[in-house]
């Protein structure tokens, strides 16, 4: 019954599997149906299989840092049970990415978790046309409250800026102690950021903001 559940699903992800963004009746369909898809997944055929099935390549997890998520869990022997329900449904304005928040229960431990899903144009099958990108989670005390049905925002369409095209760059000192990180886009020019720690926390010694099309 339960494989029966994941083709039925899969069949309904594959008729809504292209991007629908804001203009659509129903924005963010396809990315929550997707996020469904996978926990039907894990429960058929273990969380493991479901988030490697899911995942694009070069996604990231955390184990605590960021981690190759599809290397990390290529070296995972077992998961506890889990399973989780998307509260809010966030989808950008072309329906080409999207995030999904929720509730998520590890075995009787109740969590929340957020995952950023992409629209992979490549893709040949149901499963493949949506992977995910990021995800993390975290336990609550309490587990958190479940709307009705899934919330959803969608990015406008009006008066969008360019992407920002946005690259950097962070480092530290090999004991920690200073850090610094940098930043650039065509549009608003470069950053640059030094902090040293004083024994509490970390303060901002320099901060350089140089306007677009100022040369070094």
């Amino acid at each position: 019954m339960r494989a029966f559940a994941v083709i039925a699903l899969a069949a309904m992800v594959s008729a809504c599997a292209t991007p629908t963004g804001s203009a659509s009746v129903r924005p963010g369909m396809p990315v929550i149906a997707a996020d469904n898809l996978q926990n039907r997944l894990a429960q058929d055929e273990g969380i493991i299989a479901a988030l490697t099935q899911t995942a694009a390549t070069g996604a990231v997890t955390f184990a605590p840092g960021p981690v190759d998520a599809l290397k990390w869990l290529g070296e995972q022997d077992e998961f506890p049970d889990s399973k989780w329900q998307g509260h809010l449904v966030a989808v950008s304005c072309d329906g080409s990415l999207g995030a999904v928040t929720g509730a998520i229960q590890w075995g009787a431990y109740p969590g929340y978790y957020t995952t950023i899903w992409r629209y992979d144009e490549g893709a040949e099958d149901a499963r493949g046309q949506w992977r995910w990108v990021v995800s993390h989670g975290d336990g609550l005390a309490k587990p958190r409250p479940a709307p009705q049905r899934a919330l959803t925002q969608a990015a406008s369409c009006d008066n969008i800026p360019a992407p920002a095209g946005m690259i950097g760059q962070s480092g530290q000192s090999e004991d920690g102690s200073l850090r610094y990180n940098w930043t650039y886009t065509a549009g608003e020019g470069r950053t640059v950021t030094v902090e040293i720690w004083d024994g509490a926390k970390f303060k901002t010694v320099i901060a350089d903001k140089v306007a677009a099309g100022q040369a070094e």
